[in-house]
């Protein structure tokens, strides 16, 4: 996959926008909304986050059954009524597999800022250890009582 946007990226990863990436060379049939159908290879080169796929080696068959050939073939996502996935792969563990092995990209920590605290940062600091000291208190008290009771 090229390098891509925040938003493409999360789109291929929590998304079934995946699949085109899975099936990359793979040879499938893409019916289309219009009951036409797009027979022919996945480039996973071609093909992003979006669901925007590139195909290669392409059939056109449109609804009267006519066939047209294409060396190259871009279907819009907005057009997809289905994808074919081949019987020889099942889904949900090729989609796992894909995830598991580096497909997913790293996530990377916020970036501190350096210098000066602001005045949001410092106030909430504060808050925070004001909740944090009210919360032990509660928990101060009651061994302190139980001291008391026993004397």
């Amino acid at each position: 996959m090229k390098k891509a946007s925040g938003k493409e990226t999360y789109l291929v990863t929590n998304t079934l926008n995946c699949i085109p990436f899975l099936l990359d060379g793979q040879s499938v049939l893409i019916d289309l909304l219009n009951e036409n159908s797009v027979a022919g290879r996945i480039d996973a080169d071609g093909t992003d986050g979006y669901m925007n796929i590139n195909l290669r080696d392409v059939v056109f068959i449109d609804r009267n059954g006519q066939q047209y050939p294409f060396e190259q073939f871009m279907v819009r996502p907005r057009v997809i009524r289905q994808i074919h996935i081949p019987a020889h792969i099942e889904a949900e563990s090729a989609i796992r597999d894909w995830l598991d092995h580096g497909r997913r990209p790293a996530r990377r920590a916020p970036k501190q800022r350096k210098g000066k605290k602001t005045f949001k940062q410092k106030r909430a600091e504060e808050r925070h250890k004001e909740v944090l000291s009210e919360i032990q208190k509660p928990k101060q008290e009651p061994e302190s009582e139980i001291k008391d009771a026993k004397t």
